[in-house]
């Protein structure tokens, strides 16, 4: 159940210990997250914060400090809002006087980099999310109807199902020129290009001819289909911004609305079918091969290792990193064998830590606090009230999580598991386990059961468990 607070009341404390609404530029959430961008963050009585009736943690990170309140995110910013001199984050409000942050250092740069992956990459998402489910529709219906197999609604429905797999370089150029803050439409002109169908019969003639490449001014451009297809689309994407900005700043601006587009779509459709794409495919056929080789030869340790460092990796933000491949290794391989079994198993022992603690705990409202968030975890895979309201404001149970997650892992490896579409990290997205779905069942089952009961043997602080 839900930890019943005083909206109104919450959100005039929080708007107190970030530094008053002098000090707040915007407010945003997200799905867990009451999102404060601040002027000055050195202001925010961050201790204090997390001592506030509803709040699970908070969190610094993208330019924001982040309180996290699960359910009761949506009513507290509804009430935050109505506070006088309060503005929303749907409308961008900088603050101009604040030093411009530059990545330093190798860890830096990696940052930057891991950012604009997952954005670039999470437009697609839903897409992807929503045609893996319906493909697994189709295949369940054709298993119970086998007429339906042959159906021309069957082939249609697999049109649309296959259709943001198929289309992803152009989904991805979408995101990667909106992070970049460059017109999408020739980044996702250019990645568009590469999927026409006078390429992909080029490609066929190329190869049916016993070459390897078509000429392009004299460049080779390697005869390749990209269709699935991510890192050349991230490649056109940044190389499509910087020559948008070069061809705005040379090009004078009478000409400007004439030349600009055409000059960048020229050029980074040339240096698309010569350099980007042959080189994005390369990387990706590199890096898949390496999923190949840990799902085929050492998936029980992948799984168990990625599934046990989860926590820490998702509350730093690395595992946006590590997602985007899902997809690739979907495309590619035609299954992932590693990166979503892990994730899934995470949530599944985040929720088998809270359901120790609850077992545990002595405080009947924090009891029922880590009840909930232990069903929010394994139903809805929504780890993070979890995450910073049990797991780690306790300290100890982290250790039921990563034992959970490191023994479903093995388990899940043991019996070769394969996600073969895209899914979300719930038990309720075992059905894209297709044939494989028995063996992660039982590994779903051994995670929240071992997280749950080294949880509940190891104990914690009793005087941190209450609301």
């Amino acid at each position: 159940m839900a930890v019943k607070i005083n909206y109104e009341e919450t959100a005039k404390t929080l708007i107190d210990l970030v530094g008053g609404t002098e000090n707040i530029n915007n407010v945003a959430h997200c799905v867990t997250r009451l999102r404060f961008v601040l002027k000055d963050p050195s202001k925010a009585d961050k201790e204090a914060i997390k001592k506030v009736r509803g709040v699970l943690g908070v969190v610094e990170a993208g330019g924001q400090t982040q309180v996290v309140l699960g359910e009761n995110v949506i009513n507290t910013y509804q009430a935050v809002l109505n506070v006088d001199g309060i503005k929303d984050g749907g409308s961008i409000d900088e603050n101009p006087d604040a030093p411009k942050q530059k990545p330093e250092g190798i860890k830096g740069i990696g940052k930057v980099i891991i950012d604009f992956i997952s954005s670039a990459v999470n437009p697609l998402v839903p897409g992807l999310v929503a045609g893996g489910l319906l493909k697994v529709l189709l295949l369940l219906i054709g298993m119970a109807i086998p007429a339906f197999k042959e159906s021309n609604a069957n082939t249609m429905l697999g049109w649309v199902a296959n259709a943001p797999f198929y289309f992803m370089p152009i989904f991805v150029a979408y995101g990667g020129a909106k992070k970049l803050n460059a017109t999408p439409a020739y980044a996702m002109l250019v990645a568009a290009s590469l999927l026409t169908p006078g390429w992909v019969s080029m490609v066929g003639a190329v190869k049916e001819a016993g070459s390897t490449s078509a000429p392009f001014f004299g460049v080779p451009a390697l005869a390749v289909t990209y269709n699935g297809s991510l890192l050349p689309a991230l490649l056109i994407a940044v190389v499509a911004a910087y020559a948008e900005r070069f061809f705005n700043r040379v090009i004078p601006g009478i000409f400007k609305a004439l030349l600009v587009g055409l000059c960048t779509i020229a050029v980074t459709g040339f240096l698309g079918f010569t350099i980007l794409g042959p080189l994005g495919d390369y990387a990706g056929k590199l890096i898949a091969g390496v999923f190949l080789f840990l799902g085929d030869k050492a998936a029980p340790l992948a799984i168990a290792v990625l599934a046990a460092c989860l926590p820490w990796l998702v509350m730093t933000g690395m595992h946006h990193g590590v997602s985007p491949f899902m997809a690739s290794n979907i495309s590619d391989i035609g299954y992932d064998a590693v990166i979503r079994p892990a994730f899934l198993l995470h949530n599944m022992s985040e929720g088998g830590a809270c359901l120790g603690v609850a077992l545990r705990a002595k405080d009947k409202e924090f009891k029922s606090q880590a009840f909930s968030l232990a069903v929010g975890c394994i139903l809805a895979g929504v780890t993070e009230p979890a995450i910073y309201g049990v797991n780690f404001r306790l300290k100890k149970p982290m250790l039921g999580v990563m034992a959970g997650g490191f023994a479903g892992g093995l388990v899940a490896g043991l019996f070769h598991v394969k996600a073969y579409v895209m899914g979300y990290s719930t038990i309720m997205a075992l059905p894209i386990f297709m044939d494989t779905i028995l063996g992660m069942a039982v590994g779903v089952v051994t995670a929240i059961i071992v997280a749950a009961i080294v949880t509940f043997l190891i104990g914690f602080d009793q005087t941190e468990a209450h609301i």
